[in-house]
């Protein structure tokens, strides 16, 4: 069986990185090849963004930051995929855009340069999976779990940023799935709809 690429997209509180742990384990149950992965990543300058030891820097900077790691990042996953493994992905290119451009603490990075700064370092994804919900219902979630905010939690920043999801799921053709219903639900939509490139 060939490898594919998925990346699951959407705000905090989404339901992301559970779904894209859930759909593993089916996969592999079904004796698939899978391998989980997320940005920022978790070594080199991923974990240099996620640890914030960059110090603080401009947008713009945090924005190249985010791209030297998936340039790294890429490399891995199309060699993964090379081997046959079907690679999910918690988070891509349309991350840093929807992000970066939704004008945090009031600035805003110009959404096309994001686009063409990203688009050496990018392998196009065989499916991208939106999951859109209402912020105040994301935020929600994260509050239940007890998690600590980040900066990027605010209902106002994250109201831009589901918009530039919206617009860059019709421009790029992402998979848009209501992630406000029960997680069994969006299960079920999703996997029907991954079934489509596996």
């Amino acid at each position: 069986m060939s490898g594919a690429f998925i990346v699951f997209e959407g705000i905090d509180g989404s339901g992301k990185s559970t779904l894209c742990r859930r759909i593993a384990e089916v996969l592999v149950s079904k004796g698939m090849a899978v391998e989980t992965t997320a940005e920022p990543t978790h070594q080199g300058i991923g974990a240099i963004i996620r640890s914030g030891s960059a110090g603080p820097v401009s947008q713009e900077t945090e924005a190249l930051l985010f791209v030297a790691d998936r340039n790294d990042h890429t490399e891995r996953i199309v060699e993964s995929v090379s081997q046959g493994n079907i690679v999910l992905c918690d988070r891509y290119f349309a991350s840093t855009v929807a992000y970066q451009s939704s004008g945090l603490d009031g600035r805003a990075v110009d959404a096309e340069w994001l686009l063409s700064i990203n688009s050496r370092f990018i392998d196009r994804p065989d499916m991208v999976v939106l999951l859109d919900i209402d912020p105040e219902k994301g935020l929600g979630r994260v509050d239940s779990r007890g998690e600590e905010v980040s900066k990027f939690e605010d209902p106002e920043f994250l109201r831009r940023v589901r918009s530039c999801y919206l617009a860059l799921a019709e421009r790029f053709g992402f998979r848009v799935v209501d992630a406000s219903r029960s997680a069994d639900e969006v299960f079920e939509e999703v996997m029907s709809v991954i079934g489509e490139v596996l």
